[in-house]
């Protein structure tokens, strides 16, 4: 048994310190490294992802107002881009949905509840999700 312990151990170990990079999605067809080729809605998406990268590292400090800020700046992207992005009705859904969670999650952070900004941001987390699976579908049709 501790000869076991020890194997797992040293592969445990080895793995982590060996700087197994995190795995990162594969790339689309529309995708690319190269930043100059990236399109419109692709500069919208790298700010939310700034920005919901900033309110989980405050979630992880507890640093209220940086969470409060960062959702209030994914508010205004998120009002901006409904004036330029409106035509489809399940995007506009999904772009409700988004300001509804992000005021949310401001909300929480202003009444300094970490639980509630937590649970809002993981809200968010998932209306993400979503909005790209109707984007995809939307793009299939």
């Amino acid at each position: 048994m501790i000869r076991l312990t020890l194997i797992l151990l040293a592969t445990l170990t080895f793995g982590v310190a060996s700087g197994d990079e995190p795995v990162k999605p594969q790339q689309t067809d529309t995708a690319s490294e190269d930043s100059s080729d990236i399109p419109d809605a692709s500069v919208w998406m790298k700010k939310k992802m700034e920005y919901s990268q900033a309110i989980l590292q405050g979630l992880a400090m507890s640093d209220f107002e940086a969470i409060r800020a960062n959702a209030a700046r994914m508010n205004k992207l998120n009002q901006v881009e409904s004036f330029v992005r409106r035509k489809h009705p399940e995007y506009r859904t999904q772009l409700h949905t988004f300001h509804r969670v992000t005021t949310e999650i401001a909300r929480q952070a202003e009444k300094k509840n970490i639980e509630g900004a937590a649970l809002a941001f993981n809200q968010l987390t998932v209306s993400c999700v979503q909005c790209h699976v109707a984007m995809r579908n939307i793009d299939d049709e």
